[in-house]
């Protein structure tokens, strides 16, 4: 049968040799040859009931077929390019083609429509890539099935959340192809096509997140009076007693607990307590690291705080200006227990001084007081049994062996005595008992003072003799009758006596007071105040029974209370920022222990209630959950990398801005991945088996950047006009 290429020849030849009915006939011939179907190919025969589909469901299959081959180009590609192309080569034959190529034939073959204009092209990518994600799912199942060991880790990997893994291929696609349409390279397309694959899960995630709010919401949330006993015997668990905790404080947690509370759940004691102590510390911020100390979760919070940090978009800067309003509120924590506007040392010295000296004075006034009435007694000049004391005096003496360590000055006044050569009165033996009294003290001599106190003794123990009954054979000389009241009885030495002992008692007493507190000795002493709170409440030398010795002698004094507590919180503060001032310190929860520590709790607990103790312990507590690297953290402290991902960031932020659609999308997710679920610290409240994670990236989303490599190029037949 001749074709319709020799017919036309045929006809060519007719005209020209005139032969007009044969050209009308070759003519007619020609007509119908060209009207009629062409001859097809049996593969264009087989797929020829496939052109009559409509356009979208024709794309659709063409895009089924080659998504899945683009998807497999990851395996196949690698084996093409270094093994069957090598030896094709070698052996003379022709290169083999790439897979999507063949896809792409394969679909023209069978009368598949292709992708025109820039908003089918950029569906077409999206839907190739969701194909390809869900082929590769599909495979990497059927891998995990077929396989053992780290294979069928790895397949399991890539085979799971295949829902995510499609919708995360599908968005990359999208957004690699919206870059290209808008001119931009081959970097661009693959860092957009990148984020697009990132943002997908995020959303979803989102989504989920939303679900789980909004059933919860219905869920029946436990009564609180439940949700009180949980809270309370978890932390009894813990060594904390929840009754102690301040009311508007339990508030909050109570609130919080009733949110994260699950059937199947348990309470972490040790993540609760930890929040507890946030919510104590006015404006300071807890995130779920710094709850749970959980290394993985710390490593991801500080080094995502360090890559916002080197960005230049605010919106990324969210868990640095969290550390950096912690910080803050810790130091406004100290200055709320005094330190804020507190006394310096020497001020805070001159208070205490001055209140211990005033309460000195009036004491000593007492003292004075009773001393004079006791000295202008009428009996002090009664006479006293002066042969009864020597000889009680000596027998002691000699009893305890002591007789050779008496001070001289003493034994000649006993001498004396005995000889009757003073008139030994009331008024006489209390000088001898002063003068006694201060070589005691003087005195660092163990006998000499054992030997002073035995005379001590025994001059204590005289009694008073009658008048009349005294002779100088007694021991003592009679006072002139005539310097001594009309009185008989011997009452008034006694009265005398009793005078004299109530002042000495009350003296005794100052002194016992003075001597057991050492701040007071320095006072009674004289000292000046510039080393006063150094030396004798912030020592390590200032026993806490000093301490509260001394808060005792303060204790009717508020203003010296105050600059005390002032003081050490200004000292607890100044050590936490090593000196520097509020607006550029760093506050140190090592430098901060160290130093409360040091003071003690029991010594701070003398100038603070239990309630403002808890409060300085949860500061620490709350300075040391910020700044821990548990064991198998792996934070980036250099901050290099922070750096660069910080600048990569911008510069994803930029390219998301030039994407045609989705702008939001991606730009919402670059701004979310360092604060992602960060703050979110319910979760962090439940045993960690049943915490709830923020869902991983899908392994697709890897693919997903692979896939976008290359720019996501148009197929063979997407022909941009």
């Amino acid at each position: 049968m001749a074709t319709l290429e020799e017919i036309e020849g045929a006809l060519v030849k007719a005209d020209a040799a005139g032969n007009a009915d044969d050209a009308r006939t070759l003519a007619a011939e020609v007509r119908r040859l060209r009207a009629a179907p062409p001859e097809q190919p049996a593969a264009v025969q087989a797929g020829s009931a496939l052109r009559g589909i409509p356009r979208q469901l024709g794309l659709a299959a063409r895009y089924a077929i080659e998504g899945p081959a683009q998807a497999a180009q990851i395996v196949t590609e690698p084996i093409r390019q270094f093994l069957v192309n090598p030896v094709a080569r070698l052996a003379g034959m022709s290169e083999a083609q790439p897979l999507a190529t063949g896809a792409s034939s394969l679909a023209d073959s069978l009368g598949l429509p292709s992708p025109s204009g820039a908003n089918e092209r950029v569906v077409g990518d999206a839907t190739r890539l969701g194909f390809g994600g869900a082929g590769l799912a599909r495979g990497a199942g059927v891998v995990a099935d077929a396989t053992t060991g780290v294979t069928s880790k790895v397949a399991q990997m890539f085979a799971a959340n295949q829902g995510q893994q499609v919708a995360s291929a599908a968005t990359a696609g999208a957004a690699g192809g919206s870059v290209r349409e808008a001119g931009g390279g081959a970097g661009s397309q693959a860092a957009a096509a990148l984020m697009g694959g990132l943002a997908a899960p995020a959303g979803m995630g989102a989504v989920q997140g939303a679900s789980n709010k909004v059933s919860q919401f219905f869920r029946p949330a436990p009564a609180m009076q439940q949700v009180d006993q949980q809270i309370e015997l978890t932390l009894s668990r813990q060594g904390v007693d929840w009754s102690s905790v301040p009311e508007g404080v339990r508030q909050g947690i109570r609130s919080e607990v009733q949110q994260a509370l699950r059937p199947d759940g348990e309470l972490d004691g040790a993540a609760l307590s930890r929040l507890i102590d946030f919510r104590r510390v006015q404006g300071a911020t807890p995130t779920r690291g710094m709850v749970t100390l959980d290394p993985g979760q710390i490593t991801r919070e500080r080094n995502l705080a360090k890559t916002g940090a080197n960005s230049v978009d605010i919106g990324m800067q969210q868990l640095s200006g969290i550390e950096n309003a912690n910080n803050r509120a810790l130091i406004q924590g100290l200055n709320n227990a005094g330190a804020s506007g507190a006394d310096d040392a020497v001020t805070t010295g001159g208070r205490v001084i001055g209140a211990l000296q005033r309460g000195l004075d009036a004491e000593r006034g007492n003292v004075n007081q009773l001393y004079s009435a006791a000295r202008d007694s009428s009996g002090r000049s009664f006479p006293l049994d002066g042969g009864a004391f020597t000889q009680q005096a000596n027998k002691a003496l000699d009893d305890a062996l002591l007789g050779g360590a008496l001070p001289p000055g003493v034994a000649q006044h006993m001498n004396r005595i005995a000889s009757g050569e003073v008139p030994f009165t009331v008024d006489y033996a209390e000088q001898l008992k002063t003068q006694i009294g201060n070589l005691q003290r003087a005195s660092s001599d163990g006998s000499v003072r054992m030997a002073l106190g035995k005379v001590r003794e025994a001059l204590d123990n005289t009694q008073v003799m009658v008048l009349g009954e005294q002779a100088p054979a007694a021991g003592a000389r009679a006072v002139n009758p005539g310097n001594l009241p009309a009185l008989a009885g011997p009452q008034l030495g006694e009265d005398s006596l009793a005078a004299f002992n109530q002042a000495r008692a009350a003296n005794r007493t100052m002194m016992q007071r003075i001597e057991s507190t050492p701040a007071l000795q320095a006072v009674y002493d004289g000292v000046e105040p510039d080393r006063f709170v150094q030396q004798f409440i912030v020592s390590p030398t200032a026993s806490i029974r000093d301490i509260q010795a001394l808060r005792r002698e303060l204790v009717n004094d508020p203003q010296a209370m105050q600059s005390v507590r002032g003081n050490l919180a200004d000292h607890l503060k100044r050590k936490a920022l090593g000196g520097a001032d509020d607006e550029v310190g760093n506050f140190s929860a090592s430098n901060f222990k160290k130093a409360f520590d040091a003071i003690g709790e029991q010594k701070l607990r003398a100038f603070f209630d239990p309630e403002e103790i808890d409060q300085l312990r949860a500061i620490g507590r709350v300075a040391s959950y910020m700044t821990v690297q548990p064991k198998g953290s792996a934070v980036n402290n250099s901050n290099s990398g922070a750096l660069v991902l910080g600048r990569g960031l911008d510069l994803l932020d930029t390219i998301a801005g030039r994407l045609p659609i989705g702008q939001d999308t991606v730009r919402g997710f670059v701004r979310g991945i360092q604060q992602g679920n960060a703050t979110n610290v319910q979760p962090a409240l439940m045993q960690p088996n049943l915490r709830q994670r923020t869902p991983r990236l899908p392994a697709a989303v890897a693919a997903g950047g692979l896939f976008a490599l290359p720019g996501v190029p148009p197929g063979q037949d997407d022909r941009r006009p």
